[in-house]
């Protein structure tokens, strides 16, 4: 039996519904790309629009954001049931991922693949811990990284930090220029 949803809620086929108040229309069934619907003058068909959740995959990183990457490499001495990998730890620029640090591995194979920033979600516990590992290593070139100075300035004015006339508060003119070099520097702008 197919569904279709109308307003929040499931229609199951042959199910009647009411898309406008006062007209009431039967589910049919679904063909390929088209739904089959039938009023008081008969059957007609209308293309499926996918729902605004299914469109939109997945949110967009943010700058400054970290993950860890598993990439199988080619092996000229493969290990039966073993993988060569190359695991790296990146931070999200513009234009896309930056590489913090990285090293290889063997591990069982089917690990390839996007992690959270300390291997969240691996299954292998060994694997995980060089992930945990990885993160660390790079926690030092993370916390000098001009995104990361950005984001701290960014906040610091958005949330109205510190004293009203002090250095560093959120109104002090030189960390407006502080984020205007950091923009500039980092070819951002």
């Amino acid at each position: 039996m197919q569904h279709i949803f109308h307003d929040g809620r499931p229609v199951a086929q042959g199910e009647a519904f009411e898309p406008m108040k006062g007209y009431t229309v039967t589910f049919v069934r679904i063909e390929q790309d088209r739904i089959i619907l039938r009023d008081s003058q008969g059957e007609y068909s209308r293309p499926i629009r996918h729902t605004r959740q299914e469109t939109q995959g997945l949110d967009a990183p943010n700058l400054g954001e970290r993950r860890t990457a598993l990439e199988e490499i080619p092996d000229s001495c493969p290990t039966d049931g073993e993988t060569l990998y190359l695991m790296t730890h990146q931070m999200c620029v513009p234009g896309g991922w930056k590489s913090l640090a990285s090293r290889q591995l063997r591990a069982a194979g089917q690990l390839a693949g996007i992690y959270g920033p300390t291997g969240q979600m691996l299954e292998d516990r060994a694997v995980r811990r060089m992930a945990a590992q990885l993160f660390d290593s790079a926690s030092e070139k993370v916390a000098n990284h001009p995104y990361t100075i950005l984001r701290h300035l960014v906040a610091t004015v958005d949330l109205q930090e510190g004293t009203e006339g002090e250095p560093g508060a959120w109104d002090d003119p030189a960390v407006a220029i502080e984020i205007c070099q950091l923009l500039r520097d980092s070819k951002t702008l």
